[in-house]
């Protein structure tokens, strides 16, 4: 089948959106793919969509603004489906499913004493009726309601991705969005977890001192760790949970600890929480990886580079020395996944979402 998957992260840059052909258990071939930034009033819209969530807490009616949010979420996906599709004719033509992740807002984790939780915003039925073209879409709600962590949900993707690469030996597959999550690949056993934070803290720090992130790790360099701090944040409960665990963005605010730091000490003490967190979350794995392949924005970060090749002792390699377009994995992911869905193959398994039972998701909306 001929899927486009769609994502947007949470660090609300914008959308990327990838073909992929797939049987749902095999990668047969990359397809083109394409990025959309959000504009300054979409951006602007969904974080404040954002921000009601983390006050309402599901507790009472959705906020007004999630509808708003939502009309713009839709338009900005139209906007890039249709540029993909124009050019792409023959890709576009034999399209069979759209994955389409939405937005979250909120994600709260099954935990003691709480039942699980997700919002993502985005309705499938939009994208069908407009490109008459069935959708899968709302793929975590079903596994969280299910008892699962609802994330992460790449972890069958990275299995394929390692088997297209011919890989051997155990490989560890790590991703670094605004929170960091990684899944172990050993043949046919795979295990995963969200990690902690990735680029989330680090990408606050800078932005509350002007700039939009730490491009390619430049003050995390230049800055000192403080280990003091690193040891008090691993301490938190997250860490304290069983695996596999996941988790929000703004789980992990720790920026009020280091107000007093430099722009380059704070950098540095949060690009070493991200690395000695994903050390300790591997160290609790039942293998440990032979190689660590990094995808998502965090991998242009030396600094992390570095730091993960220190604390978790293992060669670090980037998804483009695989051969991978690390940008496009979590779209290409959509994509499987939706095939997946279409053909009833399970999506999440007890060893990366701690759901009970290997499990199907998404919701399909069909084409008008």
């Amino acid at each position: 089948m001929i899927a486009l998957g769609l994502m947007s992260g949470t660090s609300l840059d914008g959308i990327d959106g990838a073909f992929l052909r797939t049987d749902g258990t095999a990668i047969e071939r990359f397809g083109p793919s394409a990025y959309r930034a959000y504009t300054a009033s979409e951006r602007q819209v969904l974080n404040a969509a954002t921000q009601a969530a983390l006050s309402w807490q599901f507790n009472g009616p959705p906020p007004a603004i999630f509808t708003e949010a939502e009309a713009a979420l839709h338009q900005a996906h139209l906007a890039l489906i249709e540029t993909l599709l124009q050019a792409n004719p023959d890709w576009a033509k034999a399209l069979d499913v759209i994955g389409f992740h939405g937005q979250t807002v909120l994600h709260h984790p099954a935990a003691a004493g709480r039942k699980g939780q997700t919002l993502q915003l985005g309705q499938g039925r939009v994208l069908a009726a407009h490109f008459g073209v069935d959708c899968v879409f709302d793929f975590r709600t079903a596994d969280v309601a299910a008892g699962g962590q609802g994330a992460p949900l790449a972890p069958i993707y990275h299995k394929a991705l390692c088997t297209h690469a011919k890989l051997g030996g155990i490989s560890a597959v790590l991703n670094l969005g605004g929170v960091g999550n990684v899944t172990l690949i050993d043949g046919d056993h795979l295990w995963a977890s969200d990690t902690g934070p990735a680029n989330g803290p680090l990408d606050q720090w800078m932005q509350k001192h002007g700039r939009d992130y730490d491009k390619n790790g430049a003050a995390s360099l230049v800055g000192t760790i403080d280990f003091l701090h690193i040891d008090q944040w691993l301490n938190r409960d997250f860490f304290k949970r069983k695996l596999p665990r996941s988790a929000d963005r703004y789980d992990f605010d720790v920026l009020a600890d280091i107000a007093r730091m430099s722009l380059e000490d704070g950098a540095a003490v949060l690009a070493g929480f991200t690395a000695h967190s994903i050390a300790a979350t591997l160290s609790a794995m039942p293998v440990q990886p032979e190689r660590l392949i990094l995808c998502g924005g965090g991998r242009h970060n030396r600094a992390m580079r570095l730091m993960l090749k220190e604390a978790c002792r293992v060669p670090v390699m980037s998804a483009e020395d695989m051969g991978w377009d690390s940008d496009m994995i979590e779209a290409q992911a959509f994509a499987f996944l939706a095939v997946r869905t279409l053909k009833g193959l399970p999506l999440s398994f007890p060893t990366t979402t701690g759901v009970p039972r290997p499990m199907t998701g998404g919701k399909i909306a069909v084409r008008a």
